[in-house]
């Protein structure tokens, strides 16, 4: 047993492949699921989101895959823009919500998050799925601003265009090289602490006191 979690966590690749083969099109379903929910819904952020783009295409890149990379990435642009609708609605009627929702509209995050949007609405829409946990929110936070329904539309979707389009055809036509077979599992785990460690470095830099002249 202890084996076989070695192998899975040195070689993550040799054992998700043949899963994904065996599943067939209901690969597609099940990761349609999982963007839809880290995007959807704050209590599933834990979820790998550009991690899990960056490995399927990957698998998609593999010349004896099933997986489509075309499939994928409608699948998955379909998946983080429906599920930020979600959080924009859910923005959009946060007062209306119960002792949850207060905790999260008061919470430190999304006054950061504010911030964030105040400063550049457009920018922080289409490129806050980069940014560390800001992103989380941004869709609330346009939200419970009113923002006109259609530009979000618009915005969010072009955000969700680069997010699902870097990541998956990154791992696409990078996947197969010898670099990155030989060093796939260093390089999924970077995907997923680095952005916590760029949240803390932030956090610190937005909470230093400004010297003085």
């Amino acid at each position: 047993m202890f084996d076989l979690i070695l192998g899975f966590v040195i070689h993550p690749l040799t054992y998700i492949t043949p899963l994904t083969e065996h599943l067939h099109n209901w690969v597609y379903l099940i990761l349609f699921i999982w963007i839809f929910l880290e995007t959807a819904f704050i209590v599933f952020s834990f979820l790998p989101g550009q991690s899990v783009l960056f490995l399927t295409g990957t698998i998609a890149s593999a010349a004896n895959s099933r997986l489509n990379i075309f499939i994928l990435t409608i699948t998955f642009i379909i998946a983080a823009t429906s599920g930020a609708i979600v959080k924009y609605r859910y923005g959009v009627n946060i007062k209306s919500k119960n002792k949850i929702a207060k905790r999260i509209s008061d919470s430190e995050k999304m006054n950061q998050t504010q911030e964030v949007f105040d400063e550049n609405t457009k920018k922080s829409l289409i490129f806050s799925r980069f940014i560390p946990f800001v992103g989380l929110f941004i869709p609330i936070v346009a939200g419970t601003t009113q923002m006109d329904w259609h530009q979000f539309n618009k915005l969010n979707f072009i955000g969700v265009l680069l997010w699902v389009g870097i990541c998956c055809f990154s791992g696409y036509f990078f996947g197969q090289t010898p670099f990155i077979k030989q060093y796939f599992t260093l390089i999924f785990l970077l995907l997923i602490i680095i952005p916590a460690i760029f949240q803390i470095i932030w956090r610190k830099l937005k909470n230093r006191p400004e010297e003085k002249a």
